[in-house]
């Protein structure tokens, strides 16, 4: 009886735990352009250069702005971006276990035309505590260059 007990310990303490509390997001916004040479990386944006090499291959990588939001489970922040279109940043909740907390956010990505709202792009992730998302959106000439949000949750 005791090795019962005890098993049901353990896989209540190793199960994830769902959280309720706010999460503060953080939408990078970064200019990409070139190709070929030496890479270039502003000043605001260095602690990101591993992870931009990994992902894209330009030349120049130019900060353009970083905000934050304190969102509620279920809840929605749109943010405008440099190249006009909008982000809606849906937090859908979070769960973890021990030190490890998994964030769910919806994302979308859509312009707004006298028609209404377009859909450019949508999609949800999970991502680990503080751990960048990295979304290249395409070449935009209102931006000069190719538009790359870093999303992060904490």
């Amino acid at each position: 009886m005791k090795k019962l007990v005890v098993a049901a310990a353990v896989i209540v303490l190793l199960a994830p735990v769902v959280l309720a509390g706010p999460t503060t997001v953080t939408v990078t916004q970064i200019r990409a352009s070139g190709s070929g040479g030496e890479v270039s990386i502003d000043a605001g944006i260095k602690d990101l250069k591993e992870s931009l090499a990994k992902r894209f291959r330009f030349a120049k990588y130019a900060f353009l702005s970083r905000k934050s939001s304190t969102l509620s489970k279920g809840g929605t922040k749109t943010w405008k971006l440099a190249d006009g279109n909008y982000l809606d940043i849906k937090f859908s909740g979070a769960e973890g276990n021990g030190n490890k907390v998994v964030y769910t956010l919806s994302l979308e990505v859509y312009s707004r035309t006298p028609k209404g709202r377009e859909t450019i792009a949508k999609t949800t992730v999970k991502r680990s505590k503080g751990k960048a998302f990295l979304y290249g959106l395409g070449h935009s000439r209102t931006v000069g260059g190719t538009l790359i949000l870093v999303i992060k949750a904490e």
